[in-house]
């Protein structure tokens, strides 16, 4: 017959080897998904291009002047190995049309500008209020970009009485309005970049936070294209790529605004330049290398930001891919090298093989 010790015995080892089982199975886990994350990480899925818009025309970039000498110093001491495809997206061309007047003409009016335009040309109009601002907007009546400007000097009150709530509030009331107007589209929201400016002597010079602002100047950006693993249940995002502009630090839609509570008075400054980006519409073409990349722009090839305080010897830290924001629809929104360096330096290489592109 067991006695009550031998139970006691028993039971103990039972729950000592079940304990042992227990830790063993989760570290198995863990180390079995951690060299599943690294499989997958070492070995990226290849995926076939299939190229459904045919050769591509090349990304068109201005010239660059004085460029600096450019040497690599990233973190690993060498280029990384990138994806051997990326989507295409369809950036559809506007073409002119009977109704783009009356578009026109609608946009200005919700802008509150309510006169008769001037015609400068047969796709750029000039609305001019005589309001204490000078209000002016000049639209390409085709693209729907635009300017707008309002002489804010004329109303010293407007930078005395400045009075922002936070960053949050600015870029919700600046949303609103944009979303009031009708040109607030789904992908220019939640990437933003606020400034802050200040009245020097009729200027606008930077002001070091938002209670010591007369203005502030809001940049919206395009969000991130995220590429989302197949083979994951929660929708892993396994790369995400951004969009980058001629200028990285100019978003599609710029604001300037001021405290005032008078709309007319609001935005005393904007530049618009959406274009609509058609993601249902895709190809996957293939990718030239890094080292390819990084050859093409030492041997002057694509583009170098212009506005970047660089000189010297620059030292470039980082190289990723992203999209190229066109200021002008080209047709396609394509993939490029991204590169970033002291000083503020960017630049730009065309990411997609030359083979699919003329």
């Amino acid at each position: 017959m067991t006695t009550l010790t031998e139970t006691s015995v028993a039971a103990r080892k039972i729950i000592k080897w079940g304990i042992i089982a227990f830790l063993g199975i989760t570290v198995l886990w863990y180390l079995g998904t951690a060299l599943v994350n690294y499989y997958k990480a070492t070995h990226p899925t290849v995926t076939a291009p299939t190229m459904d818009f045919g050769v591509l025309p090349k990304i068109v970039f201005p010239e660059s002047k004085n460029r600096p000498k450019m040497v690599l110093e990233l973190p690993t001491g060498d280029i990384p190995t990138f994806v051997d495809t990326m989507y295409v997206y369809s950036e559809p061309i506007k073409k002119s049309s009977f109704s783009d007047a009356e578009n026109a003409i609608g946009t200005a009016a919700a802008l509150g500008f309510l006169f008769t335009p001037e015609i400068k040309t047969a796709s750029s109009y000039i609305w001019s209020n005589q309001d204490q601002l000078s209000s002016r907007l000049e639209m390409n009546i085709v693209t729907k970009h635009f300017t707008l400007t309002r002489q804010w000097q004329n109303n010293p009150s407007l930078a005395v009485a400045a009075s922002f709530g936070s960053d949050k509030s600015v870029i919700t009331d600046a949303e609103n309005y944009l979303n009031k107007v009708g040109l607030l589209a789904s992908d220019i929201v939640g990437v933003e970049k606020i400034g802050y400016l200040k009245d020097e002597g009729g200027k606008l010079g930077t002001a070091l936070s938002l209670s010591d602002a007369d203005f502030v100047q809001l940049d919206l950006f395009r969000k991130n294209i995220d590429e989302i693993d197949p083979d994951s249940d929660s929708k892993e995002v396994k790369a995400s790529y951004p969009f980058y502009r001629l200028d990285p630090n100019q978003g599609v839609v710029r604001m300037i605004l001021s405290g005032s509570k008078n709309t007319s008075e609001k935005v005393i400054g904007m530049t618009y330049g959406y274009n609509a980006i058609d993601y249902t519409k895709s190809g996957i073409y293939p990718i030239k290398t890094g080292e390819k990349a990084w050859e093409e722009l030492q041997n002057g090839g694509g583009y170098v930001y212009s506005g970047t305080s660089a000189s010297g010897e620059i030292k470039v830290r980082r190289i990723f891919l992203g999209y190229f924001d066109a200021s002008t629809p080209t047709g396609y929104a394509m993939p490029v090298y991204v590169f970033l360096g002291d000083q503020g330096f960017t630049a730009y290489i065309s990411a997609v093989s030359d083979s699919m592109v003329k």
